[in-house]
């Protein structure tokens, strides 16, 4: 991130794997990584004072089945959350949209936190981005999309990117492939 202009890091970055993962913002540990780990990355950076934010959640060497479905219900909820990112809509539907379809998929209880906050000089900015907040998108607004699913004792999934609203949409401020990745 410096060779490329970051003024610092945004925040604590966190980097846990296997059952460190359940945990929606676990704390770096000495655990080595496995085979068959989860591993999730949050990093971010500052730059001409803005911040950033991006989490992935990828795999080493392989997945079981219960591992591939999560994934990919989070991604999906992920997805779902970022179309309804557009001017005039409301924050409320940005979470209702990723929220209730984890919960569709049986697994409601293990999303803990909000679909996302706003960033930009501060790392943590308001619109929380939550089912309860009414608030409207407006353009240019920058707000996370951060579902997830953590199960305890085992392993957690949080896809996140930046988007910024506009008139039509969204723009994904976030470069990097979201699809599983098996490294």
């Amino acid at each position: 991130m410096k060779k490329n202009g970051a003024e610092k890091v945004a925040f604590d970055l966190i980097v846990v794997s296997g059952v460190n993962s359940s945990l929606p913002h676990g704390v770096p540990s000495d655990k080595r990584i496995e085979n068959g780990d989860f591993i999730t990355f949050d990093i971010g950076a500052v730059y001409d004072g803005y911040h950033s934010d991006m989490t992935r959640t990828v795999a080493l060497r392989s997945v079981t089945d219960e591992m591939r479905e999560i994934y990919d219900i989070v991604l999906k909820a992920h997805y779902k959350a970022a179309d309804m990112i557009k001017s005039g809509n409301s924050i409320a539907s940005v979470d209702s949209a990723a929220r209730d379809y984890i919960s569709e998929m049986g697994y409601g209880e293990y999303f803990g936190h909000t679909t996302g906050h706003g960033v930009g000089l501060e790392i943590h900015e308001t619109p929380t981005v939550y089912h309860t907040n009414k608030e409207i998108l407006e353009p240019s607004m920058v707000i996370t999309d951060e579902p997830g699913i953590y199960l305890p004792d085992k392993f957690g999934v949080r896809i996140e990117d930046m988007y910024l609203v506009t008139e039509n949409g969204c723009e994904s401020l976030a470069l990097i492939d979201k699809e599983l990745t098996i490294l």
